[in-house]
């Protein structure tokens, strides 16, 4: 078996939820120890393993050890190992995420420790799922090399050498409530979605499942109670709950419209018991919802500024607007705060993680190139943790590849296996012709 998918099947095994990365920490410790190379951890699990053969610059290459664990039947990731699959083209799963964000980054930077006589730098960073803490806290003088390849990529023969920069909003929506008139009482969930990467998957048009709830809701003009829906705020929604009162039985033909127009949509409605109050104006509370601006916001040759609303929890909205480019990320915020006085909510960024962009003259983008006459050279709508390390360490010299991941952050994810086998090789001849 290739060596790069043996150490990632090992990995899928390894509980990694964002917080919780101590099982993987201890893999990696164990790795280290039995290969004799030297083994550092700091305080917030960071790992960094050194192999050092010479007196020459390392070879920096970078992955997160944590993964989203989402699924869609309750699937305990803690005390169960994924339900890996393969055929002749994939690694994926049943139900469940699969864990190859980044689990394959991490299996590729332990072959090459095997495979090649260099001096290397492997750093295993944890939460870039959620905060990026891992990599915001990291001792970057820990880091001597000026060569940086980062593992955390979807696209295959793809070498990233910009990335955007990702904003993390908060909406905070006034409501009152009132005591309703009516005494049926209804649970509608939407479910089936897609879902998806915020940044990879933003333009494969994958439908929002918090924005359709909020338009059925409308449709059925009824007294809302409760809306929720989503995990993350770089997460696309697939699933999305709302409980409402009505005085009449529900017309369930308006909602054939929906499951025409989305394909996989799953609508769950049913009576129930639900003790609360409803929204005193629910129509209102719902156009702040689908008022706020869509999936791409400005284009050109490629995707410069996008939006995803990823959670909803009553009154708390939460977004993810990733962007390159000042002038539209502005734009869109101005849409944003001015639908909020039309629409009685206040938004506030509460954290920031930085882009990256690395010449394409540059002599690791012109290597990296030149090992694979395939690949090509392009800006991507993600944000990965490398910013970090390029705004402490402006020297570095940084990029991305990867093999094919599909559907990351669903449970849809998959690799493609001759995509890890051809990265292996092409990661390797690189760093030779680095070294």
């Amino acid at each position: 078996m290739n060596k790069t998918i043996k150490y990632f099947l090992e990995i899928t095994k390894i509980y990694r939820e964002s917080k919780h990365e101590d099982k993987m920490v201890k893999f990696l410790e164990d790795f280290a120890s039995k290969n004799n190379l030297t083994f550092y951890k700091d305080k917030f699990n960071n790992v960094l393993i050194t192999k050092k053969v010479n007196d020459k610059p390392p070879i920096i290459l970078q992955a997160h050890q944590d993964m989203i664990c989402i699924s869609n039947n309750n699937f305990d990731f803690k005390n169960n190992e994924i339900p890996v699959k393969m055929n002749k083209r994939y690694i994926y799963t049943n139900g469940t995420t699969l864990g190859a964000d980044d689990g394959i980054g991490i299996a590729l930077i332990l072959t090459v420790f095997d495979k090649v006589d260099a001096n290397i730098e492997g750093l295993f960073t944890v939460s870039e799922e959620v905060d990026m803490s891992g990599v915001k806290n990291f001792d970057t003088s820990k880091l001597t090399g000026k060569y940086l390849i980062n593992l955390d990529g979807f696209d295959k023969f793809t070498i990233i050498n910009k990335t955007a920069s990702f904003f993390d909003l908060e909406i905070n929506k006034k409501i009152s409530r009132k005591n309703s008139i009516y005494n049926n009482t209804y649970k509608i969930e939407i479910s089936g979605l897609k879902g998806g990467h915020s940044g990879a998957d933003i333009d494969k048009s994958h439908s929002n499942a918090i924005i359709i709830l909020a338009s059925i809701l409308k449709d059925l003009n009824e007294e809302l109670i409760s809306f929720k829906g989503g995990t993350k705020n770089n997460v696309i929604p697939s699933n999305a709950i709302a409980y409402f009162n009505s005085f009449k039985k529900i017309d369930l033909e308006k909602l054939n419209k929906y499951k025409d127009k989305y394909k996989d949509l799953n609508i769950n409605i049913r009576k129930c018991k639900y003790q609360n109050k409803v929204i005193s104006n629910t129509e209102e509370y719902l156009n702040s919802i689908i008022k706020l601006p869509k999936n791409i916001y400005y284009k050109n040759k490629f995707i410069v500024t996008s939006y995803n609303l990823g959670v909803i929890d009553n009154n708390i909205f939460k977004i993810g607007l990733r962007s390159s480019d000042d002038s539209s990320k502005n734009k869109v915020l101005k849409k944003i705060i001015n639908n909020g006085k039309i629409y009685n909510y206040k938004v506030k960024q509460t954290d920031f993680e930085p882009g990256f962009k690395t010449n394409k003259n540059s002599k690791l983008i012109k290597t990296l190139k030149e090992n694979n006459k395939k690949a090509i050279i392009k800006e991507e709508h993600i944000t990965v943790e490398v910013g970090f390390l390029k705004e402490l360490k402006k020297d570095l010299e940084i990029a991305i590849i990867a093999p094919e991941i599909k559907y990351a952050h669903s449970i849809n994810e998959r690799v493609n296996i001759k995509s890890i086998k051809d990265t292996e090789k092409w990661l390797i001849k690189t760093i030779e012709e680095l070294k």
